[in-house]
């Protein structure tokens, strides 16, 4: 896993690991030098020095852990942690997280994204000059799976495509918000057309059991009337003490959405149609950490510039962590 200054490595970075790797030791060294130990260091440092962070109890930070344990296993594999991994990424992390910090101090910094129209002129600035920056590993990236094109065939259009799943998955989320304020998508139409299904089964179960019921009361009426009648005859042939036998029929069994009644017949409730209203509204708050989370799967080159890259995006995704934790995309 040696170090190419100037091209990556095509043998640990090919399309034989394009997909995923894991190395058990290596996924130790990662869990410790991204999760485990800054996280509680960001705990101290962030108190002692009053940054901006979310007060939490020990059962927020038990989930935060668990879960950035989880995710750190998805963007290990799916990374290529397992082959690019050394000191230039671990370094990189560590002077990202708290420089992060630091910026986030600063009064014009004091934002969030869905508030963009209303943010001061500095945060505009740091804003563009960030995405330029990310625009810029991009670039090189992407000169990175061409160059591994030439021996890997095809790399750079997987490379490419997988750039895309972010997009596809934060416009799932923008569906989602859309849906539960405005009804965008007219899920609540599907959800009616299910619900009358439901609804003509169970009037359908409920028919053939009464039916069933009908014919269970015939026969045992039968049975009462034949038993009865032989009753009177051998009451008839052995005088007046003869023993009694009620002729009355069982009372029928009421089953879900009918009422049986004496007369056998079945009532069944009107369908009660599902009416679309906002109970609880959504918001659509994209958090840095599932930017740059998004981004820590495309920084897989060996080669110093990607593993720089894999410890900025790395250092980002766990400060928003350490920091407010697993915020949603679309809160309520």
């Amino acid at each position: 896993m040696g170090w190419a200054p100037m091209e990556p490595d095509y043998a640990t970075c090919g399309m034989t690991t394009w997909v995923g790797s894991f190395d058990p030791l290596m996924f130790i060294y990662f869990m410790l030098a991204t999760v485990l130990i800054p996280y509680p260091t960001y705990i101290v440092v962030s108190t002692i020095f009053n940054w901006e962070h979310r007060k939490k109890r020990p059962a927020r930070h038990y989930q935060d852990l668990m879960q950035a344990a989880s995710y750190g296993v998805i963007v290990f594999i799916f990374g290529n942690y397992a082959q690019t991994l050394n000191w230039i990424t671990i370094l990189a992390f560590w002077i990202t997280w708290p420089s992060y910090s630091l910026i986030a101090e600063l009064d014009f910094a004091k934002t969030s994204l869905p508030s963009w129209k209303t943010w001061p002129f500095g945060m505009y600035a740091l804003f563009a000059g960030a995405t330029a920056l990310v625009l810029i590993f991009a670039a090189y990236h992407i000169y990175l799976g061409y160059l591994l094109t030439k021996t890997v065939p095809g790399f750079v259009g997987y490379y490419l495509l997988g750039l895309l799943i972010p997009f596809i998955l934060t416009f799932l989320g923008y569906a989602a918000y859309k849906q539960q304020n405005l009804d965008a998508l007219g899920l609540s139409k599907v959800y009616n057309w299910i619900l009358s299904l439901q609804y003509k089964q169970s009037v359908a179960s409920a028919r053939h059991k009464a039916n069933k019921q009908k014919k269970l009361e015939a026969a045992k009426a039968k049975q009462i009337d034949a038993a009865a009648a032989s009753a009177s005859a051998s009451g008839a042939s052995h005088g007046p003490d003869a023993v009694v036998i009620d002729t009355q029929p069982a009372s029928p069994v009421t089953e879900l959405q009918v009422a049986q009644e004496e007369n056998t017949e079945v009532t069944i409730q009107p369908y009660q149609p599902y009416v679309w209203s906002v109970d609880v509204h959504a918001h659509f708050h994209p958090h840095h950490w599932q930017l740059f989370y998004m981004l820590a799967f495309f920084t897989r080159f060996d080669h110093w510039v990607s593993r720089v890259g894999g410890g900025i995006v790395l250092g980002c995704y766990m400060q928003g962590i350490m920091a407010y934790g697993y915020d949603y995309l679309i809160e309520e």
